[in-house]
């Protein structure tokens, strides 16, 4: 009897809860669907490919009809150590590692240049945001074609400079590793520049004029106050950061001839290696084990970046328990030494480079030193005027170099003049004949703006619920929301490929649906559905976070009254709650539509000739034997004009909602 009322009441209490926060379930009803269908099910299903002989033989059957290989797939990836995934592996880790060091020391210098006060500060911050502004695949191929064999970044080192005899070979052997690393950190750095600038902003001058009182030197200050208040925001940068970087694909298929298939050895990082593995051998089990394995390493990044974003009550909770047990301290010293020794082991000779580049930053540190105790007041007015000399030269003169060259007739191409002698307008009507670039524009304006519109709508939903109730569940959803977006992209591009090709095969759309199909040669509307899927995806779970942090800095007071008024919660969101979060909205809309606009990794293997997007259209300028440079940029040109009309059009909603943001932090 007792057992039987104690049963009655749990599910009464079950229901009462389902009732009580029944608005919060159905918000978040849309995101949990598209979590578990587009994000959960494919992750799955690549793991369970992964222990299957999946090859060009046996693509037209079931997976479960496929021979069972245990973990072999595993042991080979693991095995070879001088070549494949391990050598990718190297690869990677010596990029991401490289690649962030030099975005941390760029967008600290680039910080603490805004953060002083003189004439023109404000247009300099915003000219620091331009990499960030254009889309990847335009300053990846202006970045591309000024490090050709005759191209100006040469007749720089060789015919201005004098630095070198020869010109370097940049997009072939080994020198491609130090290519792609640039491209990377110029897209990167500007993200380091705004969170650094933030937190800088937000130190007491107080501190520094109470340091400057008792004789603190400026690098006294810098060490003592700036660095410890850059720590906190600058571990989470650096973890997001790190972990893009390690899933980077987009900068080598650009920059090194626009194609996984081609990339050089010392150049190939493991979302390259596995493409390669999957769509060229089609070998798709084993790729599918690479990407497993490329996400248990994205794993560590995960789990620490949870940690460090953990909220203030529960990491004090933490740090006191930590404190009182020294088994703890022990085993996190202990694991850590581990993974330190795996990363040397695993990096073999990439440490030269490293440590190279690291030699090279404690060297400019170490001269900035010397040059502040010699003559602190000259010193920080040289560092000053050559740090803006140098910034405004990285960021300007690539943009330059789009735009003149875009003017250019094909003989000026060649000679690399610095300044087009004829302006050649009719390059911007000639894009247009040579190529179809005006259908790439309907498809990306179609794909980019259908998946904000669904992102956005399903981010303001979910954003709400985890900000206004505290549900059961929530944290569970919370942290599921976040750990997807961590996930590589990789993971889910090949089962996306697997499932959608075996989905058109079945009854269901062979017959009753009149033969609908996802992928094909002249398949249209089914791609582009496929397209938009995929991009509202990858783009939801970041809307959703940042939306979340937007809707917890609006006062709940508003509400409260709507409330007493006679509104409903519903009611309250829409008339109360949605108008005040339309700046941090307009810049997920912002964010969401640049991010479809600028995708290659999805679009790369899952479009057609007919549904190309323009980030693959940009490489349609070519022949056999060479590449029309000036048709190149000028449709860089085109294609960079929708996404800073876009930007430059709700810029006013964007910085307010990232002020919001950030005041929340």
């Amino acid at each position: 009897m007792l057992l039987a009322k104690r049963l009655v009441s749990s599910r009464q209490g079950v229901w009462y809860k389902l009732c009580r926060f029944r608005l919060a379930y159905i918000m978040i009803l849309p995101a949990t669907i598209g979590m578990l269908l587009v994000h959960f099910i494919p992750m799955l299903w690549g793991v369970y490919i992964s222990f299957r002989d999946y090859n060009k033989f046996t693509i037209r059957k079931a997976p479960w009809e496929v021979k069972f290989v245990a973990l072999d797939h595993y042991i080979r990836a693991i095995k070879h150590l001088d070549k494949g995934f391990l050598q990718s592996l190297q690869v990677t880790l010596s990029f991401t590692i490289i690649s962030i060091v030099m975005c941390v020391v760029l967008g600290l210098g680039a910080a603490l240049i805004a953060n002083r006060s003189f004439r023109g500060r404000t247009i300099f911050r915003g000219l620091m945001l331009i990499p960030y502004i254009l889309p990847g695949v335009v300053y990846l191929t202006t970045l591309r074609f000024m490090f050709t064999h005759d191209g100006i970044i040469n007749k720089i080192l060789v015919n201005w400079l004098g630095l070198v005899k020869e010109p370097i070979f940049w997009l072939v052997g080994k020198n491609t590793f130090w290519t792609i690393v640039i491209g990377n950190v110029w897209g990167r750095w500007p993200l380091f520049f705004i969170t650094f600038l933030a937190a800088l902003q937000t130190i007491p001058r107080e501190l520094y004029e109470a340091a400057a009182m008792d004789g603190a030197s400026i690098w006294q200050r810098f060490r003592y106050i700036t660095l410890p208040y850059l720590r906190s925001v600058g571990v989470i940068v650096i973890m997001l950061n790190t972990l893009w970087s390690f899933n980077q694909f987009l900068v080598p298929f650009i920059m090194l001839g626009g194609g996984y298939s081609v990339v050089p050895e010392p150049a190939t990082l493991l979302s390259v290696e596995i493409l390669r593995e999957s769509f060229n051998n089609l070998n798709f089990g084993y790729g599918a084990a690479e990407a497993v394995l490329m996400t248990l390493v994205s794993l560590i990044f995960v789990i620490v970046y949870l940690r460090r974003t953990r909220p203030q009550a529960v990491e004090e909770m933490g740090k006191q328990e930590e404190a009182k047990s020294l088994r703890w301290q022990i085993s996190t010293w202990v694991i850590g030494g581990m993974l330190g020794l795996l990363l040397v082991i695993v990096l073999g000779k990439s440490l030269l480079k490293i440590s190279a580049v690291l030699a090279g930053v404690i060297l400019i540190f170490a001269l900035i030193w010397a040059a502040l105790r010699l003559a602190e007041r000259l010193a920080v007015r040289v560092f000053f005027y050559c740090g803006l000399i140098f910034y405004l030269t990285l960021v300007l003169f690539p943009l330059y170099w789009l735009v003149s060259s875009s003017l250019k007739i094909e003989s000026e191409i060649r000679e690399t003049t610095l300044v087009p002698r004829i302006l050649a307008w009719q390059n911007y009507i000639q894009v247009w004949r040579d190529v179809p670039l005006a259908r790439y524009f309907i498809n990306s304006a179609l794909i980019s703006g259908c998946a904000m519109i669904l992102a956005v709508s399903i981010a303001t939903l979910a954003g709400y619920a985890l900000s206004r109730f505290r549900f059961p569940g929530r944290e569970f959803f919370s942290i599921s929301i976040l750990s997807t977006q961590m996930f590589p992209g990789i993971l889910f591009l090949l089962p996306y490929f697997l499932i959608f090709t075996m989905l058109q095969r079945t009854a269901l759309f062979t017959e009753v649906l009149g033969g609908f199909k996802f992928i094909g040669e002249h398949v249209y509307w089914g791609n582009i559905l496929l397209m938009i899927i995929t991009y509202t995806a990858f783009v939801m779970p970041f809307a959703v976070w940042v939306v979340r942090g937007f809707m917890d800095s609006i006062p709940t007071d508003l509400e409260e009254a709507a409330r007493v008024d006679g509104c409903s919660h519903f009611q309250a969101f829409l008339r109360i709650v949605l108008p005040l979060a339309l700046p941090g909205i307009a810049t997920i809309a912002i964010l969401a539509f640049m991010k479809g606009w600028n995708e290659v990794l999805f679009s790369s293997v899952l479009t057609n000739p007919l549904t190309r997007t323009v980030a693959l259209g940009i490489q349609d300028f070519r022949t056999q034997q060479t590449v029309k440079w000036n048709l190149t940029m000028a449709a860089g040109v085109l294609i960079s004009a929708p996404v800073t009309v876009f930007f430059t059009t709700l810029q006013r909603y964007m910085v307010s909602g990232l002020t919001a943001g950030a005041v929340k932090g």
